[in-house]
Parts: structure tokens; sequence; C-alpha cells
């Protein structure tokens, strides 16, 4: 009889304690913004986040070229979009080296392409992205030769100079469902430079099939909606030497152009 005693308050014990760690089905959300606390070490968040695993996040990339000379046209576009939500390694670096990152859901995504129309942006290429996870993904490839010195600012302010060597030069993204948010998405974008022709080799050695190699002064990572639009692009006239804003955003030839990416995120979760 004594031990049947104990082995039932031992039970209701038990129950009361696990009662505390469980909140009541509908406790109220915590009123925050999405976007609110977002940082860095968000790349690297350790909550695990439970997805099938087939699934799929799906973008499109859009392409687009400006003449050279309404670069602060397409400033004042960037001045229309949300910043609150962008974080990137190095400010000031990323900043001093001319690139621009911003975000805006749908409704002001369509505003924004009618301006991009009105100041004579035209649309070039699209590319639909449909990539697991924290998989990555080049937007654009530039051809290197191997000679080329490219100079750009570095995070403490001082302009350094690289030569990547022989390859291919671009915008690289990653992304993941935001574990704290539904319909939002986690955006990694950075620029890199990596080797093709071997993917077949590292993937036999059980490798990733392309080793990017990230310059870190434009990394940035933001959050983006579902059907949310994020803008990536030039704040300044192409210099004359040879800059990393140049390289990535210029388009050299009897009719200069400039670049920039328009990326739309159709899908962020699970259907």
């Amino acid at each position: 009889m004594k031990q049947t005693l104990l082995f039932v308050c031992m039970l209701s014990a038990l129950w009361v304690i696990a009662g505390c760690e469980v909140p009541p089905p509908n406790t109220p959300a915590s009123p925050t913004s999405p976007f609110d606390g977002l940082k860095l070490s968000d790349l690297e968040d350790p909550t695990e986040n439970q997805v099938p695993p087939n699934f799929l996040m799906h973008f499109r990339v859009l392409t687009y070229t400006l003449d050279p000379g309404k670069v602060d046209q397409l400033s004042a576009v960037f001045n229309r979009l949300s910043r609150s939500d962008v974080r990137m390694v190095h400010k000031g670096a990323f900043e001093a080296n001319g690139f621009a990152v911003g975000t805006a859901s749908f409704a002001v995504g369509a505003a924004v392409a009618q301006e991009l129309a009105r100041i004579g942006a035209v649309r070039t290429a699209q590319i639909a992205l449909i990539m697991p996870p924290d998989n990555t993904e080049p937007l654009s490839r530039l051809p290197l030769q191997g000679m080329e010195t490219i100079r750009y600012t570095e995070s403490k302010g001082n302009a350094v100079t690289m030569t990547p060597g022989p390859g291919l030069l671009g915008w690289v993204m990653s992304a993941k469902q935001d574990p704290r948010f539904r319909g939002l998405a986690q955006v990694k974008l950075f620029p890199a430079y990596w080797q093709p022709g071997i993917e077949d080799i590292r993937l036999r050695m059980g490798m990733e099939p392309i080793e990017y190699k990230p310059i870190v002064v434009g990394q940035v990572l933001t959050r983006v909606e579902e059907q949310g639009i994020i803008l990536l692009g030039p704040t300044r006239e192409m210099p004359d030497e040879v800059t990393l804003d140049k390289m990535l955003f210029f388009l050299p030839g009897s009719k200069p152009k400039i670049r920039f990416f328009v990326i739309i995120c159709d899908s962020a979760e699970p259907r």
C-alpha cells in the first residue's frame, strides 16, 4: 500500500513539473515586429527547424540594366525601401564599396517595378532558383582571366587589392526559413569568386560541388516575406579604376550599362 501511494505521488509531481513547462494552447504571441532583433548571428541560428526532407524554397531573380548616368535615380528607388531588416557584416565597408540592399512587401514591390520602368531600367534576364534551405546559388557570373587586380575598401576603411585568379566572380545567395516567423525567409547575399569545372571531382570526394570564396565586406543578411522583394545594386557612378562594385555591376561595351538585381521570394515554407 505504501509503495502504491509513493508511486502515485511521484506521478503527480512529474505531471506538475511537465505542466509548468508547456504553455497553454491559446497563449498570445509576443507583439514584436518580425524584424526586431535581426543580427548577423542569425546566420548560425541554433534553432532546430523541422522541415520535410524534400522541401524547396522558390525565388526569382530579375536582372535589370540602366544607363550609367542614372545611378542617382536608382538610389532614389533604394530610399523608398526598408533598411531596418538589413544587416551587413561591415556596414561602413559595405557602403564604401558602393553596395546597397533594400527590401519591400508585395504592395510596395509593385510600385518599385513602376518606378524602375519610369527611370528607364530594362529587365534583361530572369532565372528561377528552386533550392533546399541553406543551399548556395550564384545570382551572376563574370569570367576572370586571372590577371585582374581588383580594388575595394576593407572593414578598417583602407583601400586594398586582390587578384582572385582565373575563374568566376559574382553575387551569391543562400536562404532558409526564419525559424521564428511563418512566411519569412532569411537571405544571405555576398560577392564571391570560385573555380568552375571541378564539381564532379568535389562531389566524388564528398564535398560541396563549388567552393565559394566570399568577399566578406559585401556580405549582408536580410529577411523577406513571401511575395516580397530584395533590391541589390550600386549606389555610385562607376569609377575609372577596377573596383569591386565596377566588376559586379558594370557591363562594358559600346553602350555601357550598369546592372542590378530584384530578388522575389515566391515560397519560404512547405506547402
